[in-house]
């Protein structure tokens, strides 16, 4: 098990591979119903044999159990647009745990449920950490056309390398620039600005 801010991470090292739903069900048979009717968790994703990322809530799984890739209300409804694709990119993982669980979103404050003792959190969906922003100089291009919605770091990663081309590349001090940077103090033991080749301390 493992806490990343209101998210939590449950994974199986004696199953090869990533545990099914169906296999889960079986080995244990009241763990996906006893964790999405906890009041504290808001849905859990599992991987269906069946059916692909499936994502469980309150008040029980036979009632609440939905497809992530369905187009019908689910568990994720209270947390907002975008929620699914989240869900279903994050399913993709390579290494995703064989449970994801993410804690409750309170309707009236949007306040979330860290599963790490801190007095705020970020991992999961759910509370103003679902409403990241970008500030960038005007004279930079938009991050995407039609203020479209960016999801993912690949997304954001690959409109930071854009914006860092059209800003002509990183503004640091290179080669012999570096050296026209001198300070009165002596340098530590071992130390080298960049573009400085290594002190040589044995002659």
């Amino acid at each position: 098990m493992l806490a990343s801010g209101n998210f939590g991470l449950v994974s199986f090292p004696d199953v090869p591979g990533r545990i099914t739903r169906e296999e889960l069900d079986r080995r244990h048979p009241a763990l996906l119903t006893t964790l999405a009717d906890h009041p504290g968790i808001g849905f859990v994703l599992v991987r269906s044999a069946a059916h692909g990322p499936w994502c469980s809530a309150r008040p029980a799984p036979s009632t609440t159990s939905t497809p992530a890739a369905s187009s019908a209300p689910t568990p994720l409804a209270p947390f907002g647009d975008g929620a699914a694709d989240a869900v279903r990119r994050t399913d993709r993982f390579p290494h995703t745990a064989d449970l994801m669980i993410n804690s409750v979103c309170e309707p009236a404050t949007g306040a979330v449920h860290a599963f790490e003792e801190q007095i705020g959190s970020h991992g999961g969906l759910g509370g103003a950490q679902s409403r990241p922003f970008l500030l960038w100089p005007a004279e930079l291009t938009a991050p995407v056309p039609d203020g479209e919605p960016l999801t993912g770091a690949e997304q954001v990663h690959r409109v930071l390398r854009r914006w860092l081309a059209e800003a002509d590349g990183p503004q640091l001090p290179l080669g012999p620039a570096v050296d026209e940077l001198r300070h009165d103090e002596p340098e530590p033991e071992g130390f080298s600005p960049p573009g400085r080749p290594p002190q040589d301390k044995s002659r």
